[in-house]
């Protein structure tokens, strides 16, 4: 039995009847999630019941977005059935489904207007079999500017073939044989670069998109803009000051209403609190929190915002917001699970702080149940636990703890703000482990 279930009492039988009545009402999201990490005979058999449930339901949704008019939707719920373990004769299945239903009813609609129909199959590309390189990356290329589309479709089927690759997790292999075609075309560009990012070669990656965005600006792609690409990649690379100022310049380049300010206040909300201008952060994250209240990164930023300037009591409000907002049900399609880390920090301020018992034990219960893998916080919240509810031995507890880490982690001044820990004493116990592991 794992930490949380020695914690809390859990069992594996438990949770596979309890995933064995999920599964029955088709509740294939909740009972993935109890199938966690479960070690038991029949565990593997009913994650995969539950797994190919979700990817039916999603490749399902996605058809039905694409119906209705809401491309962005249908490609959230077919990256959703990937995430999940789709195999790639079902996706291509829903992807010709989709692509079928468009035409039938842009064909309908021509024909109510009484005006001659040109269907899709009549262009060479659409006709191609659906196995081949041109037609995949052309329905890659479906919620792409249509200017792009059409100047990267005609780079050839060598390039559909090396961008896809990509696709199939060749990062490498991608990179060298995209370079020809980039060093050509700048529009080739944003896929190197994605692919530069795949590798991690964060450097090289926002050196490409610099070039792209200084031949063809910046440009939204599918549901990412390349402006915020570059924002994130200069941040990753510490590059702070550079990145607000790309923000802050495509800002001012566009109208107040565009849907891109969204995306570039939420970078310059999390670069202002990079650069320790948190009065101009936090007020910078309200007003993103507004205009996106399901967004429950923005809540965890808000709250280390104001934790950081000393406003607890805010920060829990923030981690509360967010919770109630986005994850108080999770859907049916797998897409809106319990928070971890905001139940992490939100149990942890609680804790140092004695307060909400009730609710501690609430959220307790639902890490228990989402925590694949036990952290080192995982083991200062049961520390914090095991002190508010008088345990003897939580002192012995948060000594260890200290010693796992190094000196100068933030981290230690949350057990020397919550535990009576003798720096000497923590010193001793490092030196005393150093000790025991040297060679003899």
């Amino acid at each position: 039995m794992g930490f949380w279930g020695v914690l809390f009492g859990s069992d594996p039988e438990t949770k596979i009847r309890k995933a064995r009545k999920y599964l029955e009402r088709h509740d294939f999201s909740e009972a993935r999630l109890e199938l966690l990490d479960v070690v038991h005979p029949d565990a593997e058999g009913l994650m995969t019941q539950a797994l190919d449930g979700l990817i039916q339901l999603n490749l399902e949704e996605a058809a039905a977005r694409s119906r209705s008019g809401d491309p962005a939707g249908a490609a959230e719920h077919m990256e959703l059935a990937q995430s999940f373990g789709a195999k790639p004769e079902q996706v291509r299945a829903i992807r010709r489904a989709m692509r079928e239903a468009r035409q039938a009813e842009r064909e309908a609609q021509e024909a109510v207007k009484q005006a001659p129909i040109s269907p899709e199959g009549s262009d060479p590309l659409w006709a191609l079999d659906p196995d081949n390189p041109r037609l995949r990356f052309a329905l890659l290329l479906e919620a792409w500017p249509s200017d792009l589309q059409s100047r990267l479709v005609d780079l050839g089927p060598q390039f559909a073939e090396a961008a896809l690759l990509l696709e199939e997790g060749h990062a490498q292999e991608a990179v060298q044989k995209l370079t020809p075609f980039a060093e050509a075309d700048p529009a080739a560009r944003i896929f190197r670069a994605r692919a530069l990012l795949a590798m991690g070669n964060l450097p090289a990656a926002a050196s490409d998109l610099h070039t792209f965005s200084q031949a063809l600006g910046h440009r939204v792609i599918g549901k990412q803009s390349t402006a915020v690409l570059l924002t994130q990649t200069l941040g990753q690379l510490g590059r702070l000051e550079e990145a607000l100022a790309v923000v802050e310049t495509e800002s001012e380049k566009l109208p107040e209403n565009d849907p891109l300010q969204l995306p570039l206040s939420g970078s310059r909300a999390a670069l202002l609190e990079g650069l320790g201008r948190l009065e101009e952060a936090e007020t910078t994250c309200e007003a993103v929190v507004l205009q996106a209240p399901r967004d429950l990164g923005l809540y965890r930023m808000l709250a280390r915002i104001r934790e950081a300037r000393g406003n607890r009591m805010g920060a829990m409000q923030a981690l509360e917001g967010g919770l109630n907002t986005c994850c108080s049900s999770p859907g049916k399609c797998g897409n809106q699970p319990f928070d971890v880390h905001a139940g992490r920090t939100l149990v942890r301020l609680y804790l140092e702080d004695r307060m909400e018992p009730k609710r501690c034990e609430e959220l307790l219960r639902e890490l228990e149940r989402n925590v694949r893998s036990n952290t080192w916080e995982d083991r200062y919240i049961a520390t914090l636990s095991a002190r508010n509810s008088a345990d003897p031995g939580a002192e012995r507890m948060a000594l260890v703890l200290a010693t796992e880490l190094p000196e100068n982690d933030k981290r230690q001044k949350w057990l020397q703000s919550q535990f009576n820990i003798a720096s000497q004493i923590v010193d001793s116990q490092r030196s005393d482990r150093r000790i025991e592991t040297s060679p003899s």
